[in-house]
């Protein structure tokens, strides 16, 4: 399968009244058609509304519906390159449960990893010519390199809010929910509003905040 890569820069000087991070390193995953760009693209807007120096690449696979998708997100005071090292993410978003295990090694004791607990299963699995991982196997894996791994049903959520593709909003609003001290909940639902089509920002920000209000206890 073929990659394309592509690389976005975004420079704005800081505000004034924002503690500044050094450095904060996402790494989103899922496949064609589930919104990852989207999600991505609303943090990048975000982190520039808080006067982050912002870069962000992109992995493509193929370009119809269903084809690997990674995004990766940077933003910071110190930021210069779009390249996560390995080991080197803060927070792996994944939009799709089996696709989080294609970006494992960005992984470390200190990342936080969020997992909507559905999954797209892959032309191999539907052939019958592949294994498809459970959702306990994947958590499993993340398990043992970090305390810190979150699942909900993100899809229930995304269709609880009337707009059943708002399933990387309800992700976001949960990273938000657990960063908000880098990330405030009002720039971002800000962010939201201003890169979704217009007549469904009611939705995606419900979607939002039901991702924002998650607790999986």
């Amino acid at each position: 399968m073929g990659v394309a890569h592509a690389h976005m820069y975004v420079h704005l000087k800081p505000l004034r009244c924002i503690e500044m991070v050094d450095e904060f390193n996402v790494v989103a995953c899922g496949v064609g058609g589930q919104g990852v760009l989207t999600l991505s693209r609303i943090l990048a807007s975000a982190a520039v509304k808080l006067g982050y120096s912002v870069r962000v690449g992109e992995t493509l696979g193929m370009s119809q519906r269903g084809g690997i998708v990674q995004s990766f997100i940077r933003f910071g005071s110190k930021v210069l390159s779009p390249l996560i090292p390995v080991g080197g993410a803060d927070v792996i978003v994944s939009l799709d449960y089996i696709e989080t295990l294609r970006v494992f090694k960005y992984a470390s004791g200190n990342s936080t990893i969020i997992i909507n607990s559905n999954t797209i299963p892959p032309i191999s699995v539907l052939i019958g010519e592949g294994r498809m991982p459970s959702l306990d196997d994947v958590v499993k894996v993340y398990g043992g390199v970090t305390c810190k791994v979150h699942v909900l049903d993100a899809d229930g959520l995304a269709v609880k809010a009337g707009l059943p593709t708002a399933t990387n909003i309800v992700l976001l609003g949960f990273l938000c929910k657990l960063f908000q001290e880098i990330l405030p909940p009002n720039i971002l639902r800000d962010a939201v509003a201003e890169n979704v089509p217009s007549r469904y920002v009611k939705e995606n920000l419900l979607a939002f905040d039901l991702g924002f209000n998650f607790n999986k206890f």
